[in-house]
């Protein structure tokens, strides 16, 4: 009698912890897969990485939405994977994403791979304005950014060798944008940013700012 009545408690303790260990299984998995409607500090690092590899999928904001579905099917299908806008392990290596989940949290994956944190490195630089005019674009008028990417505020041309593409930056006194454009007159710690009509830009003039690469 004492025997059955510890093989109940036994038996009843093993379910729980197969249980337990298969929910804890079944979650690892579920966590492995970025779609719609995921969020957290992985959708960020999906967005920053989207975002440096000139797939622009807006503000990293850790919630998986349309510019976000958007930008990993474009680059599934550029990358010749299925486009079906969920970022599972093939997805993640193509973006060069395992280490970056794997990294300690409290970090962002920097430009070269290595992690740090958010807002570490601000430069001080000219700051100029240009707008979608044929004066401001010349001989580029009508097309998009150097990345492809369509001028619109928020776009900034930057010298590459200063500032790489894709970088995220925030600008004193004009706000967030992108490292997305490139010109001529742009050299060295000078940066142009896009304004919505001819008379912002001019108005804007020319501006020695505060740049936080982020």
């Amino acid at each position: 009698m004492l025997r059955k009545r510890l093989v109940i408690p036994v038996l009843g303790l093993s379910l729980l912890f197969a249980g337990l260990f298969l929910a804890t299984n079944d979650s690892a998995m579920a966590a492995s897969n970025l779609s719609w409607g995921s969020r957290g500090t992985e959708v960020v690092q999906l967005q920053d990485t989207l975002n440096n590899k000139g797939y622009w999928c807006g503000t990293a904001d850790g919630i998986f939405g349309a510019d976000t579905y958007n930008a990993v099917i474009k680059f599934q299908k550029d990358a010749g994977l299925t486009p079906d806008g969920t970022v599972g392990s093939d997805t993640r290596q193509a973006l060069g994403m395992a280490e970056a989940v794997a990294s300690s949290s409290g970090s962002t994956v920097s430009r070269s791979g290595s992690t740090t944190p958010r807002g570490s490195k601000t430069l001080t630089m000219t700051a100029t304005g240009y707008d979608s005019s044929w004066e401001s674009n010349y001989p580029y008028y009508g097309q998009p950014s150097y990345i492809g990417l369509p001028l619109a505020r928020g776009i900034i041309a930057v010298d590459p060798n200063v500032i790489p593409m894709g970088t995220r930056l925030y600008i004193e006194g004009y706000g967030e944008g992108i490292a997305a454009d490139q010109g001529g007159a742009i050299k060295g710690n000078r940066i142009d940013l896009f304004f919505d009509s001819r008379q912002e830009a001019l108005d804007w003039g020319m501006k020695t700012v505060k740049v936080t690469i982020l």
